[in-house]
This record gives structure tokens, sequence and C-alpha cells, in this order.
């Protein structure tokens, strides 16, 4: 499994110039001794043109010859993590975008050991952890990811969030709703 992650990320990293790569895990199933994990790879790299996303999982496979001349790479990486996430009792998959990026998949079937098993359950968990915040909270961020991950945080711990992408959007908001809270990351600008 960490091997096809790393494939994956490496690969993400390597055609983003620019931009961010975002790694996400989900729990797709969950059963009394399995479950299935979803793990991704987004990124804002080059992306890949429609036609050629049937070509990316086949042995000795690469998008175009420009591609593997300017990147490198043997077109076994991605023929090797289908591989291994089918013997997981998974699949892989892409989406993809040319110059919007890419979000690569996979899934992979785990055994739960009795100690998972028995931890306590995620509602009960966050009633613990919970039980004494309230509030408002605005949270000013322009990278959507980071906005994306700070409200889920925010959200998880029970309080009400809320988010703009920017200072003027924060000072108008907080001009017409009270907050007990704000978050804001504060960048210095590319005139200082």
């Amino acid at each position: 499994m960490l091997q096809i992650l790393v494939n994956l990320v490496g690969n993400a990293i390597k055609f983003t110039e620019k931009g961010e790569v975002v790694v996400r895990v989900a729990v797709e199933e969950k059963g009394e001794s399995d479950c299935l994990l979803r793990f991704s790879v987004h990124d804002t790299g080059i992306g890949i043109p429609g036609d050629k996303i049937g070509l990316l999982f086949n042995k000795f496979s690469q998008v175009d010859a420009s591609t593997t001349r300017k990147y490198g790479g043997t077109g076994l990486g991605l023929a090797i993590s289908k591989q291994l996430a089918e013997l997981m009792g998974g699949g892989v998959g892409v989406t993809s975008q040319v110059g919007k990026g890419s979000e690569f998949w996979f899934t992979a079937r785990l055994g739960l050991s009795l100690g998972v098993a028995a931890w306590p359950a995620e509602s009960e968990l966050e009633s613990r952890t919970t039980a004494n915040l309230k509030g408002r909270v605005l949270v000013a961020e322009d990278n959507s990811t980071n906005r994306e991950v700070v409200l889920g945080i925010f959200r998880k711990l029970g309080l009400r969030a809320e988010a703009v992408a920017n200072g003027a959007e924060a000072l108008h908001a907080l001009e017409s709703i009270p907050y007990d809270l704000v978050h804001g990351v504060a960048r210095p600008s590319r005139d200082s």
C-alpha cells in the first residue's frame, strides 16, 4: 500500500511545477473484520488528455514520448500500482483535465485488528472532545485546500464555521455577523 502511495505522490510532484499536491484517505466501507480504504492524490499539474487515460495502467506505456523525455520514467509504476491494489482487493482509477491537474486514486481492503475494532465509535469520541466548545468561527484563507482542512477541523470540534477567500471578504463578513473567533492567514503581497 505504501509503495502505491509513494508512486502516486511522486508522479504528482513530478508533473506539478506550481500549485499543490493533496493526499486524502477515506473509509469507503467498514465491516466487522475489514474495511475498504480509498486513497487519492490530487495535483494541479499538467493533466492528461482524455484519450490517453486508458493507456496509463498498461506496462511500459507513457502518455507521449515528449513527456517521457522531459520527466523520465519507464511506464511501469502505474501498472505495478494497479496490480498491487488488485492484490489487496481494491482497484485504481484517475480523472484528469489537461492544464488543470489529475486525481489518481486506489482502494485497498484491509483487515481490522481487535484493538481497532474495540475503539469507541466516532460519535462517542466527538461528544467527548466537543462537549465544551460552542461558537461561530470565520476562516479567512485564500488557498482552497487549506480552507477546506481548517473548516473541517473547526466543524469536527462542533463549532459553526464559515469561510471566505480573502481579507476583503472577511471584513465584509465581520460587518454583518458577530464571530467568536476569526482564523486567518496573512500572506505578504507581491509588492511587499
